[in-house]
């Protein structure tokens, strides 16, 4: 193998690793935005289980399942 090739494959070694460590902070972030929903989720199901009971009307639960959803899609 000439100097060349060497020095090409290295190269191609390089790159690979650099487009690994991108995909690997990409992969990251979502892991945080999926750690997050899933506290808020997580929060969101004792809150409703307290709601129903203490015998809080459907449309409130709903009301409040809504705005935790449209909070959890304006963070997309």
């Amino acid at each position: 193998m000439t100097n060349d090739e060497l020095i090409e494959r290295l190269g191609q070694a390089q790159q690979k690793v650099m487009s690994l460590t991108v995909a690997k902070r990409q992969l990251e972030k979502r892991l945080e935005k999926v750690e997050e929903w899933v506290e808020v989720l997580e929060e969101l199901i004792m809150d409703v289980v307290d709601d129903l009971r203490a015998g809080v009307k459907d449309s409130e639960i709903d009301y409040r399942i809504g705005k935790v959803m449209q909070r959890l899609n304006a963070d997309d």
